[in-house]
């Protein structure tokens, strides 16, 4: 068994080129004006990336080359492909195969995660790191991957809360690496708002007071666990859920202004399980994730799994 800490080694992201307004990708879906209007004018969203031509590994491998640009692909050991919708592609086609063999990580033993929603990927950083360090190789890496096409209607609008895009990442990582160290992982599962469309009686009735118990109970204990408290974090890194979403969020937790990252809500919409990593990347980019500082990356899924992660940056531009 390694001692020490799982790391983040390298993130990255992906998008089609094709970017599309609320207005267009409304049309596309039949929705009427008044729809349109809620999604931009209240739920925050602009533009999007959807492109009908790209298929699955186009959007896919990308991000996942990009990731593995400074890493020997003979110590990747295990290759986790996370989607959010459980059915992808058809049955006869695995995914996390087809990307591994595409990469050429011959080595690694692949297989999906899914049934937790958006709050996939945060899991698959857990796992990746329960089997490294069962494995006991210091050498050995985990390369996560995120992402999937909208076929259905089911995965192109969500309750008129948002409009689902297209987008991509992975994620490197390993214990004791030179990336940003994980401190701790919380997830909890909620079975009784798991059909959220359906939900009446007391259930409903319970559901927006028990947001601010339910959403802060698996922040506050990650930030416990990793020996600090939410006052510690520097940014909420959460799914691009929208706007309203995310300032309720706020609002329950008491947070202090723009410690919520909600930027990339009207640039990209929500990429299901691939927002919490892509939020990263632009953070990264822009110069905006402080070295030494904690983070919390904070998932919602439907479903009800509710997910958070703490982490400390280290710097640098991977």
């Amino acid at each position: 068994m390694l001692s020490g800490s799982l790391t983040l080694d390298a993130v990255a992201s992906h998008f089609p080129e094709r970017t599309v307004t609320v207005e267009e990708r409304a049309a596309e879906l039949g929705l009427n004006a008044a729809q349109t209007h809620l999604f931009r004018r209240i739920q925050g969203l602009d533009r999007m990336r959807i492109d009908p031509e790209m298929d699955l590994y186009d959007l896919l491998l990308p991000a996942a080359r990009e990731a593995l640009a400074a890493a020997d692909p003979r110590s990747v050991r295990y290759l986790i492909y996370v989607h959010a919708a459980q059915e992808i592609g058809p049955s006869t086609v695995d995914p996390a195969r087809e990307i591994r063999d595409a990469l050429g990580l011959r080595d690694a033993t692949a297989f999906a995660l899914t049934h937790q929603s958006c709050a996939g990927g945060l899991s698959a950083i857990d796992t990746a790191g329960a089997l490294l360090q069962a494995d006991g190789d210091p050498s050995a890496t985990a390369l996560i991957v995120a992402g999937e096409k909208n076929y259905s209607r089911g995965t192109q609008v969500i309750y008129n809360a948002c409009l689902l895009a297209e987008g991509s990442a992975a994620c490197l990582v390993s214990w004791n690496g030179p990336g940003d160290p994980v401190r701790s992982f919380v997830a909890r599962t909620h079975g009784e708002h798991s059909r959220p469309q359906r939900v009446q009686g007391a259930v409903a009735n319970r559901i927006p007071e028990d947001r601010a118990t339910l959403f802060g109970s698996v922040m506050k204990e990650a930030a416990a666990r990793a020996g600090c408290d939410l006052a510690d974090i520097q940014t909420v890194i959460s799914t691009n859920s929208n706007i309203v979403f995310l300032g309720d969020m706020t609002q329950y937790m008491e947070f202090r202004p723009g410690m919520v990252f909600m930027d990339n809500v009207p640039r990209y919409s929500h990429c299901l399980a691939a927002d919490p990593f892509i939020n990263y990347v632009t953070l990264r980019d822009e110069k905006r994730l402080e070295p030494g500082r904690h983070q919390l990356f904070w998932t919602v899924g439907v479903g009800m799994t509710l997910a958070a992660m703490v982490i400390t940056h280290v710097g640098g531009d991977r």
